[in-house]
C-alpha cells in the first residue's frame, strides 16, 4: 500500500478535479463548483424557513435514512443513517467538523436521539473525513470504521491536501469579490458576498483541524450485528480510490456506496480505471435494491449504478485503444465526445449527470460542461490506466 499512497500524493486531490472544469465567472473554479454556488443562491432567493440546515433527510427503509448534502461553498458529501436498536451508524463525515456538527443536530431532531456510535469512512477524501472530530467531540464513545488502506491514505494525505486546498482558498475568494464588483445585481452581489463568508469561515475552522484516524479497521470486511439489523461494512476491490468500501443492509437491501458509486461524473485521478467497473461488478452481487450514494441524489434502483459502470469501462476502453496507437491525450480529448459514447446516450445517462450538476446554471447546455469533465477523466485514465 505505500506504493498506493506514493502514487496518491503525486497526483491531484478531488477539488482540483473540480477546477479542471473552469468555464464560469468564477475564476479558479469549476462548472460544477460554480452549479453549487447557483444552487445555493437559488435557495437563498426562494423563501424558506429552514436555511440553516445542510442536508435534507429522507426516510428510505425501517431505520434507515438518507442524507443529501445541500450546496456549499466546501461541498459536503451526502450520508447514510443507520438507526440501530440502540445507536446510530452514520456514512461519512463531510467537508468540515461544523458540518457533521450539523448533520448531528439534525439526526437527533429529525430522526433519534439515539446516539452515533459508529462513523465509516468510505475512502480518504476530505469532503468524506474532515468532519470526524465532530463526532469524537459530540459523543461519549464513538468508533471510526475504514479499510487499511483508507487509514494509511488518511494518515499519509489528509493534512497535506488540506493545507494546499487552503492556500487555493484567497484566490477564489478574490474571483468572488472581483464577480461582485462587475455584476449590477444585488442577489448576485448577496450571493457572493454569502460565499465569501462561508469560505472565510472554513478558513477560520480549519486552521485548528484534527485529524481522526479510524479506529477499526480491517482487509475485506467488518460486520455489526444487532437486534435491527446486519451492516456489512466490505471492501470489493480498488475503484475510486484504493480503499473504497461500501455498508451493506442486507435486511433492508440497501448500500451506500460513498463514491464508488454516485450521480456525478467520476473523479478518477486518484482512482484504478481497469479495476473500477470489477469492483462494481462484486457489489452487484449483492442483495440490494436502493443505493445511497455520496453524492447527488437517492438511487431507487440499479439503473445509475449500470450506467455509471458501463460509463467508466466505456471510456477506459477508447483511451487504451488510443493510447496503444500512440495518440496523445489532447486527440483523445479530440476524438472522444459525450455524444460518441454510448454509455452515455443509454438510459438518458447524459441528461441525468447533467441534471444534477448543471441544472442551475440555464446559460450553459450541458453538452459543453459534460465535455471538459469527460475530458478530464480522459486525462485522468490515461495517466492511470496501469493501475490494477
Amino acid at each position: 500500500m505505500n506504493n498506493h499512497a506514493h502514487y496518491q500524493a503525486a497526483h491531484p486531490s478531488r477539488r482540483d478535479f473540480f477546477r479542471t472544469l473552469t468555464r464560469s465567472t468564477l475564476t479558479g473554479a469549476s462548472l460544477l463548483e460554480y452549479a453549487f454556488h447557483r444552487a445555493a443562491w437559488a435557495r437563498a432567493m426562494a423563501a424558506s424557513t429552514s436555511n440553516d440546515k445542510l442536508f435534507d433527510i429522507q426516510k428510505v427503509a425501517d431505520g434507515v435514512y438518507f442524507a443529501k448534502a445541500r450546496a456549499q461553498a466546501e461541498i459536503n458529501s451526502n450520508s447514510a443513517i443507520f438507526v440501530n436498536a440502540s445507536d446510530v451508524l452514520v456514512v461519512d463525515a463531510h467537508s468540515k467538523p461544523s458540518a457533521a456538527a450539523s448533520l448531528i443536530a439534525q439526526i437527533k431532531n429529525e430522526v433519534t436521539t439515539k446516539p452515533v456510535r459508529y462513523v465509516v469512512n468510505s475512502h480518504f477524501h476530505w469532503d468524506h473525513s474532515q468532519g470526524n472530530h465532530a463526532y469524537r467531540v459530540a459523543e461519549s464513545k464513538i468508533d471510526f470504521i475504514a479499510s487499511e488502506p483508507t487509514k494509511q491514505l488518511l494518515a499519509n494525505l489528509a493534512e497535506t491536501r488540506l493545507k494546499e486546498s487552503l492556500a487555493a482558498v484567497p484566490k477564489e475568494i478574490d474571483a468572488l469579490r472581483a464577480r461582485a464588483g462587475n455584476s449590477t445585481s444585488p442577489a448576485e452581489k448577496a450571493f457572493c458576498e454569502d460565499q465569501i463568508k462561508q469560505l472565510e469561515a472554513y478558513q477560520r475552522e480549519m486552521q485548528s483541524y484534527t485529524l481522526e484516524l479510524p479506529t477499526i479497521t480491517f482487509a475485506e470486511s467488518y460486520v455489526i450485528k444487532d437486534s435491527a439489523h446486519d451492516l456489512h461494512i466490505e471492501f470489493h476491490g480498488h475503484a475510486h480510490t484504493a480503499g473504497d468500501v461500501t455498508v451493506f443492509c442486507p435486511q433492508k437491501r440497501v448500500v451506500a456506496t460513498g463514491d464508488m458509486i454516485h450521480g456525478f461524473l467520476p473523479f478518477v485521478a486518484d482512482g484504478f480505471p481497469k479495476s473500477w467497473p470489477k469492483t462494481i461488478d462484486s457489489v452487484a452481487q449483492l442483495g440490494f435494491d436502493q443505493i445511497l450514494p455520496g453524492h447527488g441524489p437517492f438511487h431507487p434502483n440499479r439503473q445509475r449504478m449500470v450506467d455509471m459502470r458501463n460509463y467508466i469501462e466505456e471510456l477506459t476502453e477508447k483511451v487504451e485503444a488510443g493510447k496503444n496507437a500512440g495518440k496523445s491525450v489532447v486527440e483523445l480529448q479530440r476524438s472522444i465526445t459525450v455524444s460518441s459514447l454510448k454509455s452515455m446516450q443509454s438510459d438518458s445517462y447524459a441528461k441525468f449527470v447533467a441534471s444534477n450538476l448543471y441544472q442551475f446554471e440555464p446559460n450553459f447546455g450541458p453538452a459543453a460542461p459534460l465535455q471538459d469533465g469527460v475530458n478530464t477523466n480522459i486525462a485522468d485514465i490515461y495517466k492511470n490506466l496501469d493501475r490494477i
